[in-house]
C-alpha cells in the first residue's frame, strides 16, 4: 500500500471554513477506501 502525504493551506480570512474542509476532504478519502492515519489542524 503507497502512502501519502497531503498539505493545504488556507487563507486566514477563510478560517472559519477550514472545518468543512477537512470533512470534504476526509469524505473523499475514506470514501475511497483509504485511511487518515494522522490529521494535524494547526
Amino acid at each position: 500500500m503507497r502512502h501519502y502525504e497531503i498539505v493545504f493551506m488556507v487563507h486566514p480570512d477563510q478560517s472559519e471554513q477550514v472545518p468543512g474542509m477537512i470533512e470534504r476532504y476526509t469524505g473523499a478519502i475514506t470514501g475511497a477506501q483509504g485511511t487518515i492515519h494522522r490529521l494535524e489542524d494547526w
